[in-house]
C-alpha cells in the first residue's frame, strides 16, 4: 500500500470513529466514550497536515449539526461553540510535538504528557466559551461554574488516554508489521 493509501486509510479511520463515538449522540451512557479528543490528538501525531486538521474541524461540525436536525439537544451550541476550533487545534499540535512517541518509552511518555496537557487546555477553552455565551450559565458566577464542570475533567482525560492508547498501540503494531519482511 503506498504512503498515501495509508494515509487516506488512517484519516477515514480517525473520522469514522470519531463521529461514531462523539458524545450524546450516537452513544449512550453505556456506550464507549466520546473518541473526539483522541482523534485530534492521532491526527497531529500521525497525519500532521494542517489540510487533515481542516476536514477534522469539519467533520466534528457536520456530525454536531447532523444530531441537532436529528432531535440532540442543541443547549451547548452557542456562540462559545466557535472556540472548539482551537480548542481541537491544542490538540492537533500536542500530537504534532509529539513525533517519535512510538520510537521509545521516552517518546511515549512525552506524548502522554503532551496529551493530559492538552486536554486541559482544550477542557478551559471549551468551557470558558461556554460560560461566556451561554444563557444557560448566565446567573452563575465563575468560580461555581468552574468547580461544577472541573468534575467533568477527570473523565475527558480517561477517555483521550485511552482512545489514544489503543491508537498509539495498534500504529505501532502496523508499524513493526509493515517493517517485518513477509514469511517465503
Amino acid at each position: 500500500m503506498t504512503r498515501t493509501a495509508q494515509t487516506t486509510v488512517l484519516a477515514v479511520t480517525l473520522l469514522a470513529v470519531m463521529t461514531a463515538t462523539r458524545s450524546h449522540h450516537f452513544t449512550s451512557l453505556l456506550g464507549p466514550g466520546d473518541a473526539t479528543l483522541a482523534a485530534f490528538f492521532l491526527g497531529g501525531l500521525l497525519l500532521r497536515r494542517a489540510a487533515w486538521l481542516g476536514l477534522f474541524l469539519a467533520m466534528a461540525a457536520v456530525t454536531d449539526f447532523l444530531a441537532v436536525q436529528a432531535g440532540t439537544s442543541a443547549w451547548c451550541i452557542t456562540p462559545g461553540y466557535a472556540l472548539l476550533a482551537p480548542a481541537y487545534g491544542v490538540l492537533w499540535l500536542a500530537g504534532r510535538l509529539s513525533t517519535g512517541a512510538l520510537s521509545s518509552p521516552a517518546g511515549l511518555l512525552r506524548a502522554a504528557g503532551r496529551l493530559g496537557g492538552a486536554v486541559l487546555v482544550f477542557f478551559v477553552i471549551s468551557n470558558v466559551g461556554f460560560y461566556a455565551f451561554s444563557e444557560a450559565v448566565a446567573g452563575m458566577d465563575a468560580l461555581d461554574y468552574a468547580l461544577r464542570v472541573a468534575t467533568y475533567l477527570p473523565g475527558y482525560w480517561l477517555q483521550a488516554f485511552a482512545y489514544s492508547g489503543a491508537g498509539l498501540a495498534l500504529a505501532h503494531g502496523l508499524t513493526r508489521a509493515a517493517r517485518t519482511p513477509a514469511a517465503a
